[in-house]
């Protein structure tokens, strides 16, 4: 497969003989608001040669309950298959093997999705009963289960990146490969691990990113080719029961154009992306559009070879890459190859629209070409990695590169981070969350209000349950003089769960029984508002029945978690 180790080791020595060609240098582009140091990487391990340990790292990092961070590399420890394997690593550094890949399993190495089971979820490209690719599972400890073997059936094989799991707990991903010539799939795997095909890409719709959830509850990825006309690229959504629908067209050279990451979605609801052709420089942009589509901001307009590019140093037709914001605000990104040496580079813009960019040097000490998804731990640093790079080789001619795991400091607090999953609820749901430094002490607030139950699994991972009076806002996990706070809002949702009476007269006082309901804004009694009520207490709020025409209305309750509707009808009288 195309990232398999062989591959990996033509592409790295093609790399080093060009780069004898150049004097060691470190570029580094900054304004006066954003400081040099901020961006430049500190390697936290160098990955060793073939033997008792991964290398190449590639994909996506995860952080796990155990506060370690978990991701794939292109080789394996000990041989077993040279196709890839799993690693676990601190944030300090300290390393160790989780597992090489199952023998006869290849391209395993496009990252993971922890999934709110504690495991661990990725792809492979091939191997197994079909050959076409796998989903599989993979606990903390390194035992694999296959979940899924693709049968490329309506194009559903040779998936390039992990699933994500989403609001309903149910895991969603792409496939297709530009290689053989498949457009792909968007799939659906329960937790149950039932499989479907979600939507077929056809009819010009081709070579999708990796999925994002948005706030709507839509899934959100980019297109190297649609069907909108003139376009080069497009952004799709596709909701969780499969309506699928390009949103926005690339239009040729204008702007930036030809996706090379999938899309994420800001603090401000915006989906974020990067392009690799196109815009003032022909060399791509950093964008923005509205999940409605419609038009493409700018926000900085790449420049090779200073800034590098977002051309993937593997195949310009696959996106394996996206941006991550941190807490902040700040979008970090890698672009994995060109710029004045060609060993890509790390960078950053701020909230206030200031771009700056690390690129990495020859000899390559600090790594090159990173090719995986940046991460920002609940540490506050961001860390990634190159399957290029490091003290362990300089990239000299006739060399092996094995790559490095850094990190940049970004300026950022510890936090404390919900599970993907669990950012929505009902007073009594239990919620997951990461960060470090927990204690049997320490106190979980939802937007102020204390949790009376919490359950500590070890010091890097909790859970808390919902508790009545529970406001929609933060969640803070306060132990000793230390307090984290969610970079996300956890919505508390309301519940109607009856009410008395159940009919009578306009002006008629009515008690609505639930949970949540201790910051109702507006009560209705079928579309009418009413514009009298009362919050009693979280489970209790009275209304009174506005003038309405007779006949049987649900009653709503809105607060900043949503609207609750009456499951029986009052009726007027």
């Amino acid at each position: 497969m195309k990232r398999d180790s062989q591959q990996r080791k033509t592409q790295v020595e093609t790399m080093s003989a060009a780069a004898v060609a150049f004097t060691m240098f470190i570029l580094l582009f900054s304004f006066a608001t954003v400081p040099a140091q901020a961006q430049t990487p500190t390697v936290v391990y160098n990955f060793p040669a073939y033997g008792g340990d991964t290398c190449l790292p590639e994909g996506a990092l995860v952080q796990g309950r155990d506060g370690n961070m978990y991701g794939t590399g292109g080789c394996s420890p000990g041989g077993t298959n040279v196709f890839g394997g799993v690693y676990k690593i601190s944030p300090t550094g300290v390393e160790s093997v989780i597992a090489g890949s199952p023998t006869g399993w290849a391209g395993c190495n496009s990252g993971l999705t922890v999934g709110s089971d504690g495991n661990f979820y990725g792809t492979c490209q091939s191997g197994n009963s079909t050959n076409f690719g796998v989903i599989y599972r993979l606990t903390p400890g390194g035992a694999y289960t296959d979940l899924h073997d693709f049968t490329d059936v309506t194009g559903d094989g040779f998936p390039e990146q992990p699933p994500i799991q989403a609001s309903d707990g149910n895991f969603y991903g792409t496939t297709g490969t530009p290689e053989l010539g498949r457009c792909g799939t968007v799939y659906q795997l329960t937790a149950a691990g039932k499989y479907k095909t979600l939507h077929a890409f056809s009819g010009g719709d081709c070579l999708s990113s990796t999925l994002t959830q948005a706030s709507d509850g839509n899934l959100y990825g980019t297109l190297r080719s649609c069907t909108i006309t003139g376009s080069l690229g497009c952004v799709y959504k596709i909701s969780l029961t499969g309506v699928f629908k390009d949103i926005y067209g690339f239009p040729q050279a204008t702007t930036g154009s030809l996706p090379c990451t999938g899309v994420i979605q800001g603090k401000d609801g915006k989906l974020y992306g990067a392009t690799n052709t196109g815009g003032a420089n022909g060399t791509g942009d950093l964008y923005k559009v509205a999940t409605a589509g419609g038009g493409h901001t700018v926000l900085h307009d790449f420049n090779n070879p200073t800034d590098a590019s977002c051309v993937n140093n593997e195949n310009a037709n696959t996106v394996l890459l996206n941006l991550t914001q941190v807490t902040d605000g700040t979008i970090y990104g890698v672009n994995p190859a060109y710029g004045s040496i060609g060993n890509g580079g790390i960078f950053k813009l701020t909230s206030a629209n200031v771009f700056s960019a690390f690129l990495f040097p020859n000899p390559p000490v600090e790594g090159a070409q990173p090719a995986g998804t940046l991460i920002q731990n609940t540490n506050g640093l961001v860390y990634g990695t190159t399957p290029s790079g490091g003290t362990n080789s300089y990239c000299t001619p006739g060399s092996f590169c094995q790559g490095v795991l850094f990190s940049v400091a970004t300026g950022d607090a510890a936090f404390v981070n919900l599970e993907p999953t669990q950012k929505t609820g009902f007073v009594g749901a239990s919620v997951g969350m990461f960060g470090q430094g927990f204690s049997g002490a320490s106190v979980v607030k939802f937007g102020g209000v204390a949790a009376t139950s919490v359950t500590l699994t070890g010091t890097t991972y909790l859970t808390a349950v919902v508790p009545a009076g529970a406001h929609t806002g933060t969640v803070t996990v306060t132990t000793g003089t230390t307090t984290l706070t969610s970079p996300q809002t956890y919505k508390v949702k309301a519940k109607v769960l009856n009410f008395t009476p159940t009919s009578g007269h306009v002006g008629q006082l009515v008690t609505i029984n639930g949970t949540g309901l201790i910051q109702t804004t507006g009560v209705k009694f079928g579309a009418v508002k009413a514009t009298t009520f009362t919050v009693v207490s979280d489970s209790q709020v009275t209304a009174v029945v506005p003038t309405l025409p007779l006949g049987a209305v649900t009653i709503s309750v809105t607060t900043p978690g949503g609207t609750a509707t009456s499951p029986t009808k009052f009726t007027v009288n």
